[in-house]
C-alpha cells in the first residue's frame, strides 16, 4: 500500500529556520513525500493582524494594502507587530513557492484558540471575573476572520491542521477557569463543534483542506472531541496520533482509528522522541512504525505525518541524532509496508555523509549492517531505561526531580492505565513489581555496554569523523542510561519503603540496603555529570539530559522524603559479611 499523504513535520523555530526547513523539503522531495507541515502553536496569529481589529474596513489583496490601510493603528497599539507579520508572511510564502517547485504541499499546524494579547482590549468584554472566556460567540467570528485573511494573503498554502482540545492553547473549554453562565451550559463537544465549524468555513471557502487533530491529554475529553467528529462535514480530514496521549510507544493504538465516519484519516508519529530519549538515548521505531501504520491503514488510514523535533527544546531536532533513521523508515514504509530496515540504514549512512567517496556497494552493505546492530535495539535500551513496566517513568525524556513529582507523571499524568486497563497495578510497592523494575534497569544497562565492542571495530567505509561522532553519541547515550538506572532504582526502592508492607523481611532489609547504596551513588552520578559537562563541547540538549542539578535535587527531595516518614533513621549502607 501507498499512503496518499506523506508528510514531514517541523516545530518551533525551526518554523523560521530556512536552512532546516529546506533540508526537511529536499527530504521530502528525494524520498517521495507530499507534504511540509509547519507547526507552530501561534502560527497564524505571527501572519496575519487581524485587519478589521485594527480598523480596516476595505477589500484588500495582500498585506501591504492592509499595512497601508490600518499602519497607524499598528504603530500606536502593537508597534511590533507592524513589520514582524509582513516579514513573517514573506518568508512563508518563499517557503511555499520553494515546495511547489517540488510539488510538495504545505500545511500550517496549530492550536486554537489562540489570539494576540490586544484583542481582549478590543473586545473586554471577552474577560469575566479575571478570564478569558472561550465560550463568547465572538469567537467564531474572529476565527472566520482570520482564516480568510490567511488565505488572502498565502494563497498557495494547502490547508491548515488544528488541535482544538488542548490546554496549550491559550483559551480552550476543556482547560477553561471560567465559570460564567454561558461556560457553565456549554458542554465540550458542542464547543468543539462551533469553533471547528467556524474554522471550516473560511477554509472551505478557499478552496483549502481542513484537518482536525484529536490530541488531548484525558480518555474524557477524547470522547467529547469524537462526538464532535460526528457533527463535522466529512471533507474534514481526522489526524490522529499513533498513540492515545501523545507518543508513548509502549501505549496501545489510538482507540479512535477507523470510528471517524467516512473522513479521511492521518496518523501521526513523533520521530525525535520527546518522551523516548530525544536521539541522545537513541531509539529507533521502524518494526514500531510498521505495526502501527499496518493496523492503521486497515482502518482507512491513508496519510501519515512525521515528527522531527520538539516546540519546547530548541536547537534540537531528529536531523541532529541517529533518529533521523525514523524518517527515513516513516517516508519508506508509507510508501511500502514490507519495505526492509536494512536499506535505511544504508540510506541514512550515505546522505548523511558518513560513508567514504570510494565505498564499494559491499562496504556500503557492510557499514549499513554494523549501524543496524548498533542502533537496532536502542528503543528497547531506551524503554528499559526510562519507562518503568511500560509506564512513563521520565519528564519529557529527562529524570524526574521529586519523588511526588515522578509518581504524578508516571500514573496520573501520562497515565497508562486509563488507556489500558489491564496493566493496572504494575507499579504497586510490592516485591515482586520492585524487583521487576530493579531488573529492567539493570537489564538496560547491560545492554547499552554490550555495543561496546562495536565501537571499537567500525566498518571500513565510514569515515574517521563518522567513527568519531558514533563514539560521542554512545557515550552520552551510556551515560543517560546509567543515569536512568540509578534515580528510577532511587524511586521505585523509595515507593517500596515508604508505601510497601512496613513488617519486617529479608527482602525490606535489602530494599532499604539498596536504597541507601543508591542514594550515595546518584551523588556520585551528579559529580560525574559535573566533570562531563566541564570536559565535552556537545549541543545544550545533551546537558539538560546528563543533568546534574536535576539529579542532586531528586537526591534532596528523596531525603527529606524518606527523613520525613514514621520511624525514620538514617538511611546506612550494610556492608556485607565475609
Amino acid at each position: 500500500m501507498t499512503f496518499g499523504f506523506r508528510g514531514i513535520e517541523v516545530h518551533s523555530k525551526y518554523a523560521w529556520d530556512m536552512d532546516l526547513v529546506t533540508r526537511a523539503l529536499r527530504f521530502a522531495r528525494d524520498h517521495e513525500m507530499t507534504a511540509l507541515v509547519i507547526h507552530r502553536n501561534d502560527i497564524v496569529d505571527r501572519v496575519v493582524y487581524p485587519t478589521k481589529y485594527y480598523g480596516g474596513t476595505g477589500k484588500y489583496k495582500n498585506i501591504i494594502e492592509r499595512y497601508q490601510d490600518i499602519h497607524r493603528s499598528l504603530y500606536e497599539l502593537t508597534p511590533t507587530r507592524r513589520s514582524g507579520s509582513y516579514q513573517r508572511r514573506d518568508y512563508l510564502k518563499r517557503i511555499i513557492d520553494l515546495a511547489a517547485r517540488w510539488n510538495i504541499e504545505v500545511y500550517f499546524e496549530n492550536k486554537e484558540l489562540f489570539y494576540h494579547d490586544i484583542l481582549i482590549e478590543f473586545v473586554p468584554h471577552l474577560v469575566k471575573n479575571g478570564c478569558v472566556c472561550p465560550s463568547e460567540p465572538f469567537w467564531w467570528e474572529f476565527l472566520e476572520v482570520k482564516y480568510t485573511e490567511l488565505f488572502q494573503e498565502l494563497p498557495g498554502l494547502a490547508g491548515v491542521i488544528c488541535a482544538p482540545g488542548t490546554g496549550e492553547s491559550r483559551t480552550a473549554i476543556s482547560s477553561s477557569r471560567c465559570t460564567c453562565e454561558l461556560c457553565q451550559s456549554t458542554n465540550l463537544a458542542s464547543w468543539y463543534t462551533d469553533l471547528l465549524n467556524a474554522m471550516h468555513k473560511p477554509i472551505r471557502a478557499a478552496g483549502k483542506t481542513f484537518v482536525v487533530r484529536d490530541f488531548v491529554h484525558h480518555r474524557a475529553v477524547h470522547d467529547q472531541l469524537g462526538k464532535a467528529f460526528a457533527e463535522l462535514p466529512e471533507d474534514i480530514v481526522v489526524s490522529l496520533k499513533n498513540t492515545p496521549h501523545d507518543y508513548f510507544p509502549t501505549f496501545p493504538d489510538n482507540p479512535r482509528l477507523g470510528k471517524v465516519g467516512k473522513r479521511r484519516q492521518w496518523l501521526e508519529f513523533d520521530c525525535m522522541g520527546q518522551y523516548f530519549g530525544w536521539g541522545l538515548s537513541p531509539a529507533i521505531m521502524i518494526e514500531d512504525m510498521r505495526g502501527r501504520l499496518s493496523r492503521g491503514a486497515a482502518a482507512g488510514v491513508d496519510g501519515a505525518i512525521f515528527r522531527t523535533d520538539w516546540e519546547s527544546l530548541d536547537g534540537h531536532s531528529a536531523f541532529f541524532t541517529p533518529n533521523l533513521i525514523n524518517v527515513y523508515a516513516g517516508a519508506a514504509l508509507t510508501c511500502d509496508l514490507e519495505a526492509e530496515a536494512l536499506p535505511l540504514y544504508e540510506a541514512w549512512l550515505t546522505e548523511e555523509g558518513f560513508v567514504r567517496d570510494n565505498a564499494t556497494p559491499q562496504d556500503r552493505r557492510e557499514a549499513a549492517l554494523w549501524a543496524e546492530r548498533l542502533f537496532g535495539g536502542s528503543w528497547d535500551i531506551t524503554r528499559l531505561a526510562s519507562y518503568a513496566r511500560d509506564y512513563v517513568m521520565n519528564d519529557s525524556t529527562t529524570y524526574p526531580v521529586s519523588y511526588k513529582i515522578a509518581w504524578w507523571l508516571t500514573e496520573e499524568k501520562l497515565s497508562l492505565v486509563e488507556w489500558d486497563p489491564e496493566r493496572a497495578g504494575r507499579l504497586d510497592p510490592t516485591e515482586q513489581n520492585t524487583r521487576l523494575v530493579l531488573e529492567e534497569k539493570e537489564e538496560a544497562v547491560r545492554r547499552v555496554e554490550a555495543l561496546a565492542p562495536l565501537l571499537d571495530a567500525p566498518p571500513a567505509a565510514l569515515t574517521d569523523t563518522a567513527i568519531a561522532h558514533f563514539r560521542q553519541h554512545y557515550d552520552v547515550f551510556r551515560r543517560f542510561v546509567v543515569g536512568f538506572r540509578l534515580v528510577a532504582s532511587a524511586l521505585m526502592l523509595a515507593r517500596y519503603v515508604s508505601e510497601g508492607p512496613q513488617s519486617p523481611s529479608p527482602f525490606r532489609k535489602q530494599a532499604e540496603n539498596r536504597l541507601a547504596r543508591t542514594m550515595n551513588e546518584l551523588l556520585n552520578l551528579a559529580d560525574s555529570f559535573d566533570d562531563f559537562a566541564a570536559a565535552t563541547e556537545h549541543n545544550y540538549p545533551v546537558y539538560i539530559l546528563l543533568s546534574a542539578e536535576r539529579v542532586r535535587a531528586l537526591h534532596r527531595d528523596l531525603s527529606e522524603h524518606l527523613a520525613g516518614l514514621p520511624g525514620a533513621r538514617p538511611l546506612e549502607v550494610e556492608e556485607a559479611r565475609p
